[in-house]
């Protein structure tokens, strides 16, 4: 599988709309109760910027999208949303090999918050991450280079 991340387009907002809601719906009612399209919606606008966002191209096809912050001081992944038809083929974890490499070329720790109720806490776990805070809302974790082996979790 080849994964290839492209500028995206503000012709990509449609499908980043569709695969938001269609990623994040199990979450949302798990944590926060009943599916409000229109608010979705609004979330989904206020945070989409074409000129940040990357979509996922998995052998030719779009399959999600991300925004990545190459920062000073480390990388943050603000948001990995992939589709859910295409979940669980290796998508995430091969952009996330990617950022562990940057990182530990760069000698610094990757960054990111995600939903309590995010199945995906499973795989930044499996991938080195550990908890290193929460909102009310969110679990913060962390990536270290000289700590990818441990798999330390505060909450598990």
């Amino acid at each position: 599988m080849t994964i290839e991340l492209r500028e995206a387009r503000e012709s990509d907002r449609e499908f980043a709309r569709r695969t938001h809601h269609a990623a994040y719906r199990d979450v949302v009612e798990r944590q926060f109760g009943p599916w409000d399209e229109g608010q979705q919606d609004q979330f989904f606008g206020n945070a989409w910027d074409s000129t940040k966002t990357r979509v996922l191209v998995c052998d030719g096809v779009d399959r999600g999208y991300c925004v990545i912050e190459h920062r000073p001081g480390d990388i943050h992944l603000r948001e990995l949303v992939i589709h859910p038809e295409h979940q669980r083929r290796g998508i995430g974890s091969g952009l996330l090999h990617r950022l562990q490499a940057e990182a530990r070329a760069r000698e610094v720790p990757i960054r990111l918050g995600t939903f309590h109720e995010n199945r995906a806490r499973r795989l930044y776990r499996r991938m080195g991450f550990r908890q290193i805070g929460a909102t009310e809302t969110h679990v913060l974790m962390e990536w270290r280079p000289k700590e990818s082996g441990r798999a330390a979790d505060i909450d598990d």
